[in-house]
Protein backbone atom coordinates (compact mmCIF):
# COMPACT_ATOMS: atom_id res chain seq x y z
CA UNK A 1 0.00 0.00 0.00
CA UNK A 2 1.18 3.24 -1.09
CA UNK A 3 1.98 5.79 2.15
CA UNK A 4 0.24 8.73 -0.26
CA UNK A 5 -3.24 6.81 -0.04
CA UNK A 6 -2.98 6.68 3.69
CA UNK A 7 -6.15 8.77 5.23
CA UNK A 8 -5.86 9.71 9.21
CA UNK A 9 -9.38 9.95 10.40
CA UNK A 10 -10.43 11.84 13.73
CA UNK A 11 -11.43 9.94 16.47
CA UNK A 12 -15.17 11.62 16.00
CA UNK A 13 -14.97 9.66 12.92
CA UNK A 14 -14.44 5.97 14.22
CA UNK A 15 -15.54 5.63 17.55
CA UNK A 16 -18.38 4.11 19.27
CA UNK A 17 -21.72 5.64 19.53
CA UNK A 18 -24.71 4.34 21.49
CA UNK A 19 -27.04 3.14 18.63
CA UNK A 20 -24.26 1.15 17.38
CA UNK A 21 -23.77 -0.69 20.74
CA UNK A 22 -23.44 -4.20 20.43
CA UNK A 23 -26.27 -6.90 19.49
CA UNK A 24 -26.35 -10.41 18.96
CA UNK A 25 -29.39 -10.22 16.92
CA UNK A 26 -28.06 -7.53 14.35
CA UNK A 27 -24.99 -9.50 14.15
CA UNK A 28 -27.33 -12.35 13.02
CA UNK A 29 -29.12 -10.21 10.96
CA UNK A 30 -25.87 -8.97 8.96
CA UNK A 31 -24.22 -11.95 9.01
CA UNK A 32 -27.53 -13.67 7.06
CA UNK A 33 -27.94 -11.00 4.94
CA UNK A 34 -24.16 -11.52 3.68
CA UNK A 35 -25.53 -15.38 3.29
CA UNK A 36 -27.99 -14.23 1.48
CA UNK A 37 -26.43 -12.03 -0.63
CA UNK A 38 -23.20 -14.55 -1.41
CA UNK A 39 -25.77 -17.39 -2.21
CA UNK A 40 -27.60 -15.33 -4.46
CA UNK A 41 -24.54 -15.14 -6.74
CA UNK A 42 -23.72 -17.36 -9.29
CA UNK A 43 -21.51 -19.88 -7.57
CA UNK A 44 -18.28 -20.03 -9.87
CA UNK A 45 -14.81 -20.56 -9.59
CA UNK A 46 -12.10 -17.47 -9.32
CA UNK A 47 -10.44 -16.41 -12.11
CA UNK A 48 -8.21 -14.00 -13.48
CA UNK A 49 -9.85 -11.17 -15.91
CA UNK A 50 -7.91 -9.22 -18.52
CA UNK A 51 -8.98 -5.13 -18.00
CA UNK A 52 -7.09 -2.61 -19.52
CA UNK A 53 -6.09 1.07 -18.02
CA UNK A 54 -7.18 4.39 -19.87
CA UNK A 55 -3.82 3.96 -21.57
CA UNK A 56 -4.57 0.77 -23.18
CA UNK A 57 -2.30 -0.98 -20.76
CA UNK A 58 -3.14 -4.92 -19.83
CA UNK A 59 -3.69 -5.78 -15.95
CA UNK A 60 -4.95 -9.44 -14.81
CA UNK A 61 -7.25 -9.29 -11.52
CA UNK A 62 -8.78 -11.70 -9.75
CA UNK A 63 -12.49 -12.28 -9.58
CA UNK A 64 -13.08 -14.19 -6.07
CA UNK A 65 -14.22 -17.89 -6.06
CA UNK A 66 -17.95 -16.73 -4.98
CA UNK A 67 -18.73 -20.28 -3.75
CA UNK A 68 -15.49 -19.97 -1.33
CA UNK A 69 -17.09 -16.39 -0.37
CA UNK A 70 -20.08 -18.16 0.37
CA UNK A 71 -18.88 -21.08 2.48
CA UNK A 72 -16.81 -18.44 4.76
CA UNK A 73 -20.11 -16.62 4.66
CA UNK A 74 -21.38 -19.30 6.32
CA UNK A 75 -19.02 -20.30 8.60
CA UNK A 76 -18.94 -16.74 10.14
CA UNK A 77 -22.98 -17.00 10.62
CA UNK A 78 -21.62 -20.68 12.59
CA UNK A 79 -19.27 -18.63 14.52
CA UNK A 80 -21.72 -15.96 15.33
CA UNK A 81 -24.88 -18.24 16.51
CA UNK A 82 -23.19 -20.87 18.39
CA UNK A 83 -23.96 -19.66 21.40
CA UNK A 84 -27.72 -20.26 20.57
CA UNK A 85 -27.24 -23.98 19.01
CA UNK A 86 -29.88 -26.54 20.73
CA UNK A 87 -29.37 -30.11 20.36
CA UNK A 88 -31.35 -30.67 17.14
CA UNK A 89 -28.86 -28.51 15.18
CA UNK A 90 -25.83 -29.81 16.84
CA UNK A 91 -26.89 -33.22 15.37
CA UNK A 92 -27.89 -32.11 12.80
CA UNK A 93 -24.41 -29.96 12.12
CA UNK A 94 -22.63 -32.98 12.69
CA UNK A 95 -24.34 -35.39 10.58
CA UNK A 96 -23.74 -32.59 7.92
CA UNK A 97 -20.04 -32.96 9.16
CA UNK A 98 -19.56 -37.11 8.39
CA UNK A 99 -21.17 -36.55 5.38
CA UNK A 100 -18.68 -33.81 4.31
CA UNK A 101 -15.78 -35.97 5.59
CA UNK A 102 -17.24 -39.14 3.95
CA UNK A 103 -17.04 -37.43 0.49
CA UNK A 104 -13.70 -35.77 0.64
CA UNK A 105 -12.17 -39.57 1.66
CA UNK A 106 -14.44 -40.93 -0.93
CA UNK A 107 -13.28 -37.95 -3.78
CA UNK A 108 -9.67 -38.67 -2.43
CA UNK A 109 -9.67 -42.39 -2.95
CA UNK A 110 -11.12 -41.62 -6.72
CA UNK A 111 -8.15 -38.85 -7.22
CA UNK A 112 -5.53 -41.89 -6.25
CA UNK A 113 -7.22 -44.08 -8.46
CA UNK A 114 -7.22 -41.60 -11.53
CA UNK A 115 -3.69 -41.06 -10.69
CA UNK A 116 -2.31 -44.55 -10.62
CA UNK A 117 -3.91 -44.85 -14.11
CA UNK A 118 -2.80 -41.85 -15.77
CA UNK A 119 0.15 -41.68 -18.21
CA UNK A 120 3.50 -41.04 -17.15
CA UNK A 121 3.67 -38.34 -20.12
CA UNK A 122 0.73 -36.84 -18.86
CA UNK A 123 1.72 -36.92 -14.72
CA UNK A 124 4.98 -35.34 -15.85
CA UNK A 125 3.40 -32.22 -17.66
CA UNK A 126 1.36 -31.85 -14.32
CA UNK A 127 4.15 -32.20 -12.27
CA UNK A 128 5.69 -29.57 -14.54
CA UNK A 129 2.68 -27.24 -14.17
CA UNK A 130 2.48 -27.60 -10.55
CA UNK A 131 -0.14 -30.27 -10.18
CA UNK A 132 0.90 -33.20 -7.95
CA UNK A 133 -0.76 -36.00 -6.37
CA UNK A 134 -0.73 -35.79 -2.42
CA UNK A 135 -2.36 -38.39 -0.39
CA UNK A 136 -5.14 -37.70 1.75
CA UNK A 137 -5.18 -34.53 -0.63
CA UNK A 138 -7.63 -33.40 -3.59
CA UNK A 139 -5.76 -31.60 -6.24
CA UNK A 140 -7.34 -27.96 -7.30
CA UNK A 141 -6.52 -27.92 -10.88
CA UNK A 142 -6.96 -30.14 -14.03
CA UNK A 143 -9.15 -33.40 -12.08
CA UNK A 144 -12.26 -32.84 -11.44
CA UNK A 145 -12.52 -34.14 -7.57
CA UNK A 146 -11.90 -30.76 -5.92
CA UNK A 147 -14.51 -28.89 -7.45
CA UNK A 148 -17.13 -32.04 -6.79
CA UNK A 149 -16.35 -31.59 -3.03
CA UNK A 150 -16.40 -27.68 -3.16
CA UNK A 151 -20.04 -28.15 -4.84
CA UNK A 152 -21.33 -30.60 -2.14
CA UNK A 153 -19.82 -28.57 0.53
CA UNK A 154 -21.57 -25.45 -0.76
CA UNK A 155 -24.92 -27.63 -0.90
CA UNK A 156 -24.27 -28.86 2.67
CA UNK A 157 -23.28 -25.17 3.80
CA UNK A 158 -27.15 -24.32 2.38
CA UNK A 159 -28.36 -26.97 4.64
CA UNK A 160 -26.74 -25.39 7.69
CA UNK A 161 -28.06 -21.97 6.95
CA UNK A 162 -31.29 -23.69 5.97
CA UNK A 163 -31.01 -25.48 10.39
CA UNK A 164 -29.92 -22.06 11.62
CA UNK A 165 -32.84 -20.70 10.11
CA UNK A 166 -35.14 -22.93 11.92
CA UNK A 167 -33.27 -22.22 15.23
CA UNK A 168 -33.69 -19.04 14.73
CA UNK A 169 -37.43 -19.12 14.41
CA UNK A 170 -37.59 -22.41 17.14
CA UNK A 171 -35.81 -19.71 19.42
CA UNK A 172 -38.09 -16.86 19.25
CA UNK A 173 -35.46 -14.29 20.27
CA UNK A 174 -36.08 -12.50 16.95
CA UNK A 175 -39.06 -10.56 16.17
CA UNK A 176 -40.92 -10.68 13.02
CA UNK A 177 -40.59 -7.05 11.26
CA UNK A 178 -43.46 -5.69 10.10
CA UNK A 179 -44.55 -4.42 6.52
CA UNK A 180 -46.70 -1.09 6.26
CA UNK A 181 -47.89 -1.15 3.40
Amino acid sequence: MDDDNLEVLEPKEYTNTKDESYSHSSLVMTALKRVRDNRSKEMRDGYYNTKFDKFGNAHKVWIPDSRQEFIESVESLMMIQERDYDEEVIQRLYEIEEWLEEKYKDYCEKEKEHWTEMDYGIIKEYNLQGTYFMEGMLSERYLPYYKMYVRDKVEAYTQIVSHIQQLIKRSGDYQEEIMKG
